[in-house]
């Protein structure tokens, strides 16, 4: 009865930990990785000059803004050569940055964990370590990028131009899609991979932290003193999907995994009964001096539940054991390109351990109480004939 409690409950305690350990870490990464708000122009076009200093201006007096900026987002793909010959080819995405600011709208210097942050020369480029790795390439390398957009018509077909650009260091933040993908430079040097020179792909801009889950209604208010000039989005728009679906696959996980204690109820239904047989005869002497059969029950519930709330503890603390362990072991990792994060990340809610305790010592008690519902027909001179 006990080892299958302590199963059922640390397989559970493994599960949610786990599970509340992922989505907060993607939601924290996401949050760092990515600016809080987004502004668009509403037209095709980006984003001009004067519409950047306009939007600089007016977050300049707003206390729920840490930081905001323009921004110049381009695709290109990341070459390596060897004697003129291109060896691999991966698409990436060009992020032009005031890296010299002093508060920027994403995380960047903080992931930087390899070489420099600093993009001091016009052919200095930051590389997610992802690609990196992908293109065979560390710090100090030189990294071609070559744009559509500045392809050439010539007798011959269309006549791509690469530009070297030497790697000062790797950036990596965990999310799988931005590591693999990313390549930041001035935004000078952005320009010259755009279709549009001199134009900001968007506008970003980074929340206080308590203002972050605020970010639709900020962004509703912003619209409208705005005057209804910019298109607006936020985070919670792009990833409520996303979190939405990740809520429910723990609801839904916790809800299969109850079904491991319920099994595990059978053991504390067949011991109970078993019990009350062997037990018959002191059960009838007790009885017979005066002991009701409500006494009774308590004093076997006490017993069965004193037992079930310690293999409970028991599972509770082997399951965050083990789940810690998870979390600092080196040899499993997660597919990056699959679950976004590379790493099990782990998260010790006492809410959850809570509900957890709670759950198991209702599916206990339930399953005691039924077999000592017996005690009623068990007949005193019978069991002492006996």
């Amino acid at each position: 009865m006990v080892l299958g409690i302590i199963i059922s409950v640390a397989t559970l305690t493994i599960a949610f930990t786990i599970f509340d350990g992922y989505e907060r870490m993607l939601k924290k990464t996401i949050l760092s990785t990515n600016s809080h708000v987004y502004l668009f122009n509403t037209s095709r076009e980006n984003l001009s000059e004067a519409d950047v200093s306009r939007l600089n201006e007016f977050f300049a007096g707003k206390p729920e803004v840490k930081a905001g900026g323009g921004v110049v987002i381009s695709e290109a793909m990341a070459v390596t050569k060897k004697q003129n010959v291109v060896r691999k080819a991966l698409s990436c995405q060009l992020r032009g940055l005031d890296w010299e600011k002093k508060e920027l709208p994403i995380t960047y210097r903080e992931y930087v964990q390899k070489g420099s942050w600093k993009l001091e020369a016009e052919d200095d480029v930051v590389v997610g370590r992802q690609l990196a790795e992908k293109l065979g390439l560390e710090v100090g390398d030189i990294i071609y990028l070559v744009s559509p957009a500045q392809n050439k018509m010539s007798l011959l077909g269309i006549k791509s131009q690469s530009h070297p650009f030497k790697i000062v260091g790797l950036y990596h933040s965990g999310i799988y899609e931005s590591d693999s993908r990313i390549v930041f430079m001035q935004p000078e040097q952005a320009w010259g991979f755009s279709n549009q020179p001199g134009r900001y792909s968007k506008y970003e801009v980074k929340l206080q932290p308590e203002q972050i889950d605020r970010a639709d209604y900020l962004a509703y208010l912003w619209y409208n003193e705005l005057e209804l000039d910019f298109q607006i989005s936020t985070w919670q728009s792009f990833n409520s999907s996303l979190f939405n679906l990740l809520k429910l696959e723990k609801w839904v996980l916790f809800f299969i995994l109850s079904f491991l204690i319920v099994v595990a109820s059978f053991n504390v239904v067949s011991s109970v009964s078993t019990e009350i047989i062997d037990r018959r005869r002191d059960i009838g002497i007790l009885k017979t001096i005066g002991f009701s059969n409500r006494s009774l029950r308590k004093i076997l519930m006490s017993r069965i539940l004193g037992t079930g709330v310690l293999a409970i503890f028991a599972g509770e603390l082997i399951g965050i054991f083990l789940a810690w362990l998870a979390s600092i072991q080196e040899f499993f990792k997660l597919k990056g390109d699959v679950y976004f994060l590379d790493k099990i990340n782990v998260y010790f809610s006492i809410p959850s351990m809570l509900l957890i305790l709670l759950v198991a010592f209702i599916i206990i008690y339930l399953a005691a109480a039924l077999p000592l519902r017996r005690l009623n027909r068990l007949q005193i001179t019978r069991i002492l004939r006996s």
